[in-house]
């Protein structure tokens, strides 16, 4: 259920298999808040047949669950959604720093943010954490530059050009550099401040 590279998945499906034991790669969208209220969203990948025999241990677990095909299809799937929860970090992050430097309140932007077509739960967590210079950890930058390697592992071994994860994965890199590797995530958008010169904040 962890995040991890396909082909790590390929070879846990092998290795359990030649001992007769059933396999699913089953990684999860949420953090701890979600586990907590069993609201993860689950994604999985292996033997249709398993997947079912096996929703009853996942629906306490998850707020929806999502068979995507064989194995290795839900590791597939959860980097694929890690590089759009990296996407958004980074396009808060850029629109808050713009803002505060256009002089605009960030409360007025996050209320505008909010009603949007464009609305997303990440921005309202993430801009409103950073508005508190809240860094507490949901899920640390740190397992986000390793998921960001592997999704640029997952993009190479594929041949697909990925130039803004490529881009994204360098800031995550500099806000580890700089220490905040045990912080939340969003943690990089600091990064993006400093080139600035400003720090979004109420």
């Amino acid at each position: 259920m962890t995040t991890l590279h396909p082909d790590t998945s390929r070879k846990e499906y092998a290795a359990f298999t030649e001992k007769g034991v059933d396999f699913l790669d089953a990684p999860v969208f949420g953090s701890k808040n979600e586990a907590a209220n069993g609201g993860l969203w689950i994604v999985v990948g292996g033997k249709r047949a398993v997947y079912e025999q096996m929703l009853p241990l996942l629906k306490p677990l998850s707020e929806t669950t999502h068979y995507m095909g064989d194995n290795p299809m839900g590791a597939s799937m959860k980097l694929v959604g890690n590089l759009v929860v990296a996407f958004q970090l980074e396009a808060i992050g850029e629109a808050m720093v713009l803002a505060t430097k256009a002089g605009l309140n960030p409360h007025d932007v996050l209320g505008v943010l909010h009603v949007t077509d464009f609305k997303s739960p990440i921005f309202d967590g993430v801009g409103g954490a950073l508005v508190r210079r809240d860094f507490e950890v949901n899920f640390a930058l740190k397992l986000m530059l390793k998921d960001a390697n592997l999704i640029a592992k997952f993009a190479q071994d594929l041949n697909v050009p990925l130039p803004g994860v490529a881009a994204i994965r360098e800031n995550i890199k500099i806000g580890v550099n700089r220490g905040w590797g045990e912080e939340n995530a969003s943690a990089f958008i600091k990064v993006l401040e400093e080139g600035a010169n400003v720090q979004v904040k109420g």
